[in-house]
């Protein structure tokens, strides 16, 4: 178990440092025809798996993954049904918690607005670390440096009651995430 434990705050180090390659056109989209800016959750999940993969290099003893369709899995599709989460942390073709680092849910900081939503992947997050035996799961949120992470966001994870679930804020462009509940 401390293998993980290091092994996780590995991953969370490089976590930080992926985040803070991201630069802010990756973090707000611009809209043509407008000077309008908005989030977009895919944009920003593929850039940090690109920084992720080059931080982490080859030597890492697990493989970061993007959104795995695990509906036809015979021990997830029972319990999670078709639930995918944004990036896992895992050796494939193994489903103990010896080999399931790190399952990540990633949402920009407008889910304030949208608790349900927030709501639903604490419930896949705890999903994947019941039934999948992750050995910790990250909330991760991304906003564009000009507000604080807001309370309605660490009170919802508080009100949920789960400790393997870190609470992750990336501030934006040029910072490192930081963990909000560790």
């Amino acid at each position: 178990m401390k293998d993980m434990e290091n092994n996780f705050d590995l991953f969370l180090r490089c976590l930080g440092e992926a985040g803070r390659r991201i630069d802010s056109h990756y973090i707000k989209l611009d809209v043509a025809g407008s000077a309008k800016q908005i989030y977009r959750e895919r944009v920003y999940c593929y850039e940090l798996y690109h920084q992720l993969r080059c931080v982490l290099g080859d030597c890492f003893p697990y493989e970061l993954n993007g959104e795995i369709d695990k509906a036809g899995h015979h021990i997830i599709q029972k319990a999670l049904g078709a639930k995918k989460p944004d990036l896992i942390v895992h050796v494939p073709g193994r489903m103990t918690k010896k080999y399931n680092l790190a399952v990540i849910e990633v949402k920009p900081v407008t889910v304030k607005d949208k608790p349900d939503k927030l709501r639903d992947d604490l419930k896949t997050l705890k999903g994947f670390l019941n039934e999948a035996h992750y050995h910790r799961a990250i909330m991760l949120i991304y906003g564009d440096g000009s507000c604080d992470l807001p309370q309605k966001i660490q009170t919802e994870l508080e009100n949920f009651h789960e400790e393997h679930i870190l609470l992750v804020w990336h501030r934006g462009p040029g910072e490192m995430p930081v963990v909000v509940n560790r």
